[in-house]
This record gives structure tokens, sequence and C-alpha cells, in this order.
């Protein structure tokens, strides 16, 4: 018995496909007698039926296969891992955005409340005047006069009171007692340097000067400025109170608040400590033993 090519078989059925009145005649030969020869009649029609039965078997067989064996279980498992990988990641970003909003309100309390409980710097000023019902017999009256301390000073002044021609004694101590943990990388936005130090440890002055400005800020918290000579300017940032006010004259070890671990920059409990000169940003390394 001889078998029929694949290609004979293709070119087989092209031609029943091809036949316009979609009929074909076949005979079968069996070799060992010739004379009891097969004749069938196969038209178009049944090759199409026959080919999407086949379809239609392999497709039912596959999905038989693919449910009767761990095939499914296997392909659910990759959709599980997926689909829980997704919820993760949707997790973890609503915990960072949770987070993030709970590190603003702490921000935005601690604004209010150092808006609302610090109190101006003044003094009073107590203004006589005479205001006699006649000349031997005088009543005095009182009438006192409430003045912010840094509005008696000049811009001038802040700026060279108490520090003179003379140069600040450099190198000064550390003004916390603490562990340098960051030093001066201006090449990142480092400006300065940061001592970790304990909170509430007392932070001085590392020179003579003056308080040029104090403010609070969400990435620094409490930030105080001093003024030296020789265009030197000293500033403190993280800290937990100020005690100083603008317009108010440091002496070298004077106390200027406390440290803290405020503003969004803040990774724990530090001072951070900056000198510029003339503008341009030192290491504070070079000033500060």
């Amino acid at each position: 018995m001889k078998y029929i090519p694949v290609f004979a078989m293709w070119e087989f059925l092209k031609k029943i496909i091809s036949k316009k009145d979609g009929e074909v005649a076949v005979v079968v030969l069996d070799e060992n007698d010739p004379d009891a020869a097969s004749t069938y009649t196969v038209k178009s029609l049944d090759i199409y039926v026959l080919g999407g039965g086949i379809v239609i078997v392999t497709l039912l067989l596959a999905v038989l296969i693919f449910f009767a064996t761990p095939l499914s279980s296997i392909y659910y498992q990759q959709i599980d891992d997926k689909f829980r990988d997704e919820v993760i990641a949707i997790n973890q970003r609503v915990m960072a955005l949770q987070d993030s909003l709970l590190a603003r309100e702490i921000q935005l309390n601690d604004l209010k409340n150092f808006v609302r409980n610090v109190p101006d710097t003044i003094f009073q000023v107590n203004h006589y005047y005479d205001a006699g019902i006649s000349p031997g017999l005088r009543t005095v009256y009182r009438e006192p006069l409430t003045v912010n301390t840094f509005e008696l000073l000049t811009r001038n002044e802040i700026m060279t009171a108490n520090t003179g021609e003379r140069n600040p004694d450099f190198p000064s101590h550390f003004p916390v007692q603490g562990t340098l943990s960051q030093r001066f990388t201006p090449n990142v936005g480092h400006y300065g340097i940061d001592i970790a130090a304990q909170r509430n440890s007392q932070f001085r002055s590392i020179a003579d000067g003056t308080v040029i400005n104090t403010n609070w800020t969400i990435n620094y918290g409490n930030v105080i400025y001093v003024q030296h000579a020789d265009g030197i300017i000293s500033i403190y940032k993280h800290a937990e109170r100020l005690y100083k006010e603008p317009g108010d004259i440091v002496l070298k070890g004077d106390i200027l608040g406390v440290v803290g671990d405020r503003g969004l920059l803040s990774s724990g409990s530090h001072l951070h400590l900056e000198i510029w000169k003339n503008g341009v940003p030192k290491n504070p390394l070079i000033y500060v033993n």
C-alpha cells in the first residue's frame, strides 16, 4: 500500500474545491485486485463540512484538556499573582499619600501654633506729661506706649550694631553639643552642616552679631539669621523654638533657641548650620571646631 504525499493530498483538495459544479468523482483502485475498483462522489461542500468539523473537534479537545488538566490552575494563578501585585502597588501608593497628607497636616498645625502662640518682641515706654490745674499743684498722667524693639533700629544699625569693625572670633565651638551627621556638600544643594543633637538642646551664636531675621518655613521649620562683621551671616535651621527676634544684639555663646525636628526636610532631631560670606556659602567647618 502506498501513502499519498501531503502535497499531493493538498493538490487533490484544491482540485475538488475549485470545481465549478462542486462535485468530483474519486476512483479507488486496489493494487492486489485492479478489477475491484470503487467510485466515490465528493462534493466541495463535503470538504467544508469536514474541515469545519475537524476545527470544532480540535477546539473542544483543547478546551477539555485546558479544564481537565493543571493548565487552568497555572493560568489562573498567574492572573491572581498579577492582580495581587497591582493591589499591593495601589495600597502602597495610598499609604504614601496618607503619610504625605499627615506630614502636611502636622506642618500646618505647627504653623498655626507658631502664629497663635509666639508673641511679638515689644517693650513699653512710659510717657509722662504734666496737666496741672495750677502751678502749685501738678497731676502726673502716665500713658504707656507699645513699640516693637526692632522698629527702633535703622537697617544700617541692625546690620552693624555691636559688631563694630572687628572681625568675628573664629574658629568657634559648635553651636550645640552633638555629632556631625552630614557635611557641607553644595553640589547636591546642602549648603551647611548637620549636627545631630537631643531635642530641646540649646544652640548658641557662634560669634557676636545682630539677629536680622527669624521665620518659619515648611521645609526648615524655625530659622534664625545672625549678621556678623566682615560680611558673614550664620543661619540656624530646624529649631524647635527661637529665643531671639529681629533687632536683638547677641554675643558669642548667647542662646538663640533649642534644637528640634521641624520642617519636611528634617529626618531627625538636629541643627542645620550655614555660613555665608558676601552672599557665597562657606564650609562651616572652617569657622567652627
